[in-house]
């Protein structure tokens, strides 16, 4: 009996975007399949051995969309990632809605070879902390301790200073301020938690000074390659889990204002052009927000990606 080689597989119906995509994946050493659709998909999994499955977000909303997950799963899949189209992005309510698609790219095909390719290695490798990443190799990180509630505010001013100090927007800047905000926000008042599980300071005026000491303190770091401003915020709890983040980007359509528990989160996101959320449950949360630096307003997308990256014990 053959011996399956570990594999990545790609479902999507646009040929050209299956060339692009296998010869991006191609780096990764793995074999790369490709599927025009779930059917022959589910079909093709019967015989490999999937360590990644990417697929067109049009098939997430497919019927056959659970029997395929699931055969993927059944042959050792450890992750799906989900390819939109900016044409398509009007289709991001519904696929948060459905609260199964973990990493999503939305993008103009053809895709980003690096979001991509950062994408897939952290699914592969489980190696998923970092902004590092994201960044050009040299990238500049300034970085941050918060010790008192109250730095919050001069902090995010000493950012935007920075930010337009580098020639970047005004926009930019204030992009960078919403998001550093909300970042920081949440990570000092609602990642603490008890051994019960309770979030103790959820509830705490956000005005109200208060001291950070050890676990509590939170860290921020920051850099601009030219072509993204990231912003890395990072608790020592490990609150955050997958599903409460799926429902808080999904509680408010993607540019439309909200509020109540989770509006931090659905904030962030609707001011960036791609969140990730690195969790480590139990032991930290880093949630990096990526601006793109590179297009003016009118031609930002309409949604942004997401990814969700929980690291494997």
């Amino acid at each position: 009996m053959p011996v399956r080689v570990p594999s990545i597989l790609i479902v999507h119906p646009d040929r050209k975007t299956q060339r692009i995509v296998q010869r991006i994946l191609g780096v990764t050493g793995y074999t790369v399949d490709v599927a025009d659709d779930l059917d022959q998909g589910t079909r093709l999994i019967a015989h490999l051995q999937p360590v990644l499955v990417v697929i067109d977000g049009s098939a997430v909303m497919s019927t056959r969309m659970t029997e395929f997950f699931a055969a993927a799963k059944a042959r050792g899949a450890e992750a799906c990632m989900t390819l939109l189209g900016s044409a398509a992005a009007d289709q991001v309510p519904k696929i948060l809605g459905m609260g199964a698609v973990t990493n999503l790219l939305v993008h103009p095909m053809p895709v980003l070879a690096e979001e991509l390719t950062i994408t897939a290695q952290k699914l592969i490798r489980n190696d998923i902390f970092g902004v590092e990443k994201y960044l050009l190799w040299g990238t500049d990180l300034q970085a941050i301790t918060l010790t008192r509630g109250s730095q919050r505010a001069e902090l995010v001013a000493q950012i935007s200073e920075q930010i337009r100090s580098r020639g970047q927007s005004a926009r930019v800047a204030s992009m960078a301020m919403l998001v550093a905000d909300e970042l920081l926000s949440n990570a000092v008042h609602n990642a603490p938690v008890d051994g019960a599980g309770e979030h103790y300071r959820r509830e705490l005026d956000r005005a109200n000074e208060i001291e950070l000491d050890g676990r509590h303190q939170v860290k921020l770091r920051w850099g601009c390659d030219a072509r993204y401003l990231a912003i890395e915020v990072t608790d020592a709890f490990g609150s955050l889990d997958r599903d409460t983040i799926l429902r808080a980007l999904a509680k408010n359509d993607v540019r439309e204002s909200g509020s109540g528990a989770g509006m931090g989160v659905a904030l962030a996101y609707r001011s960036c052009d791609h969140l990730v959320f690195n969790l480590a449950p139990g032991r930290r949360t880093e949630i990096i927000a990526l601006i793109d630096v590179r297009h003016p307003p009118t031609e930002r997308l309409a949604a942004s990606s997401y990814n969700v990256f929980v690291e494997r014990t």
